[in-house]
């Protein structure tokens, strides 16, 4: 399956490449996405995402083959942003560490001149509530994967809320998406090796039984 690989905000494609190398080794057909929130507003990003996707797929003559996306932060907003601009054949979604709310260190942040420089448009709808409510919620197989390694410290922007370092594991949630944790932090979930496994597992089977079992059990966050 083309798998299409998008990192998050201050990223690289490289910190997708040991993920990529593990999808390709098992059968899959990895591609990467890069961008600049400081260079390009989340619109164009998403605009340009969606057309790589495109031409990738025009280009290998494989436009009706199944393909998915996975995404590592702020690349899962862009993928949702793009999801009405995506080939009908998307058919997987694996959400890393994804913020699905407005997250609370975004929010504290959003004022900040340094931040507002490095981060653009994209920091600012990062700190939105009504522009995580706008964007589209997945109609095609979805996973989330959530670390809740962070720290926990009422001094702390996610207090004492099981976290990842950057995303609480309460924002991460979209309404009944299956969801399933690891004792990872939010910058190097993607690396590691039961996450592979479970991305394997997903892209081949979709949603195993006890995942959705384990997502059930969560709260649910509010419809989007």
């Amino acid at each position: 399956m083309h798998v299409f690989l998008i990192h998050g905000m201050g990223r690289s494609p490289i910190s997708m490449s040991l993920l990529g190398h593990r999808l390709g080794r098992a059968g899959h057909d990895p591609h990467f996405f890069g961008y600049s929130v400081a260079l390009s507003a989340l619109d164009a990003i998403a605009d340009r995402f969606a057309q790589q996707v495109r031409t990738t797929l025009d280009e290998q003559d494989t436009q009706d083959e199944a393909f998915a996306v996975i995404g590592h932060s702020l690349g899962n907003v862009i993928t949702r942003l793009a999801a009405d601009r995506l080939p009908e054949s998307f058919a997987r979604f694996v959400m890393l560490a994804p913020p699905n709310r407005s997250p609370a260190l975004a929010q504290r942040l959003a004022e900040n001149p340094v931040f507002r420089l490095m981060t653009g448009d994209a920091g600012q709808r990062l700190a939105d509530e009504a522009f995580f409510r706008e964007l589209a919620v997945p109609t095609v197989p979805t996973l989330i994967m959530a670390g809740t390694a962070g720290p926990r410290n009422a001094r702390l922007p996610l207090g004492q809320a099981t976290n990842d370092g950057v995303v609480s594991l309460e924002e991460s949630q979209l309404d009944s998406v299956p969801l399933i944790t690891f004792p990872a932090t939010h910058t190097f979930l993607m690396n590691r090796q039961d996450v592979t496994g479970e991305v394997l597992a997903f892209l081949e089977d979709g949603v195993p039984e006890h995942i959705v079992h384990r997502a059930q059990d969560r709260p649910e966050s509010s419809p989007c």
